[in-house]
């Protein structure tokens, strides 16, 4: 599957989107999939900061984040022996200041290697009660022990280095869960009967909230702590790209060829609501529907099929304008919430959840402000009665599966090639001595190895477990 021929600018990825002319050649601008390299080794940095915290590491976590002067990368949680929530380490874009990422492996490989002065408070002999209540041994000053702590940079490499090839294990199979789910979601969504929750469905759901989920079968339920993050913030920056795609699309529309188009139509559908079919409907009423719809009329485009598809076009770039104005920035900043915590709140129906207006969202946020346009149109704006949202955003979604292929493949052919070549150059890192297994074939295999885990445990055994009817 391959994506439309539409020419995407690289950019840094938190430039913000910018809107020219509707008659110039170009229009959005979004990160390049070269740029998934740079947000991988960010988040292998951060990834490693948690380790390093979580194991008490203090010196090595200050060593690390501030090398290039990354201490925004840290969690802002963070203290002495706390390594602070996930959410905390923030999953925005363009946060690796070393750019290419090649450009920082190439300077972490590099640097010489060195020391650091170490002083801690050594902990006070533990005293008895006799002991305490002497004056003398009870208010003994507190004493402050200094030692060098080695900084070795091909150890430290080595394991940023495994951390994102691990990285690049996980995230490619996300890419591929997410291209299967858009293609299935689209589906559903083109269909003209919608397909109801069937009882395998059902059961599936309940097999995820239990945390059964393909996720936790490739992991082996040992996902990193980041990682439901990290799916989160791939899934936004391929909505990010297949929204640059979609606005190029429509910008290279013509008046001859806008109707050709799904999102776009030639005509308003005519409100059958006023056809007197239901009695029970006064006259009154009806008179009313027909006054607003008259009203609503009033601002339509007439003319030829060229003036309307002139201002169409411009109509789908004006609202496509609106909606990456307000969309993208909390698109790069991402919600820091866990899927827990974001699960928690069940809004009233027909309510939206109140959140501060600098809060960043999901990708899925963005595809609901499209979705609930349903079959309508554009309000107040004009030709917006021929722009159709909701099938905009089916064509958002289907790009985006084609561009989460696309990232796929940036990650196996372009981002893991260049970190073998620096895990080979700077590293002493044997390749003769490699089994050839990722990260998880590697886990998996030592679990058949020493019988601590059933491969064989299928779904219908688990179900069968949980005793769903």
């Amino acid at each position: 599957r391959s994506l439309p021929s539409h020419r995407v600018t690289s950019i840094a990825m938190l430039a913000p989107f910018a809107l020219v002319s509707p008659h110039c050649s170009s229009g959005y601008t979004a990160p390049s999939s070269a740029a998934l390299g740079d947000f991988l080794v960010q988040r292998a940095i951060q990834q490693q900061l948690y380790y390093n915290a979580q194991l008490g590491n203090e010196p090595m976590v200050h060593w690390l984040k501030r090398f290039r002067s990354h201490q925004h990368l840290d969690s802002f949680q963070r203290g002495e022996g706390r390594c602070g929530f996930p959410g905390t380490y923030s999953a925005a874009f363009d946060q690796l200041k070393t750019m290419p990422f090649t450009a920082y492996l190439e300077a972490l490989g590099t640097e010489p290697d060195s020391s650091i002065e170490v002083s801690f408070v050594k902990p006070q002999r533990r005293l008895s009660a006799r002991e305490r209540a002497n004056p003398f041994l009870n208010n003994q000053p507190p004493v402050i022990e200094v030692y060098d702590q080695p900084i070795i940079i091909s150890k430290i490499l080595t394991q940023l280095l495994n951390t994102a090839d691990a990285l690049v294990e996980t995230w490619a199979f996300h890419f591929d869960e997410a291209e299967r789910c858009d293609l299935e979601r689209l589906a559903n969504d083109r269909a003209e009967m919608k397909g109801l929750p069937s009882s395998l469905m059902l059961e599936h759901a309940e097999l995820v909230k239990g945390g059964e989920t393909a996720y936790s079968r490739l992991t082996g339920d040992e996902a990193m702590p980041l990682y439901g993050f990290d799916c989160r913030a791939c899934d936004r920056f391929d909505t990010l790209r297949a929204l640059s795609l979609l606005v190029d699309e429509v910008t290279a529309l013509t008046p001859e060829t806008a109707f050709d188009v799904a999102y776009l139509r030639r005509e308003v559908a005519e409100d059958n609501a006023d056809d007197g079919r239901d009695v029970n409907v006064n006259e009154l009423l009806l008179k009313r529907r027909k006054a607003r719809r008259a009203k609503f009329e009033r601002g339509f485009v007439t003319g030829d099929d060229i003036t309307k598809g002139e201002a169409a076009r411009a109509a789908a770039l004006s609202f496509l304008q609106n909606f990456c104005n307000e969309w993208v920035p909390k698109l790069v900043k991402g919600d820091a919430r866990s899927s827990l915590v974001k699960g928690e709140y069940r809004h009233a129906p027909g309510m939206k959840e109140m959140r501060p207006e600098d809060a960043g969202v999901d990708a899925e946020e963005a595809f609901e402000e499209l979705w609930e346009y349903a079959d309508e149109g554009v309000q107040k704006m004009l030709g917006g009665e021929f722009v159709l949202p909701g099938v905009m955003g089916e064509r958002l979604r289907e790009i985006r599966a084609a561009v989460a292929a696309e990232s796929k493949g940036t990650l196996l052919d372009l981002v893991a090639p260049e970190l073998r070549k620096a895990r080979i150059e700077y590293t002493d890192y044997v390749e003769a001595d490699s089994d050839g297994l990722t990260t998880y074939e590697r886990f998996h295999h030592q679990t058949k190895v020493d019988g601590s885990e059933n491969e064989t445990y299928s779904t219908a055994a688990i179900i069968a477990e949980m005793s769903i009817d």
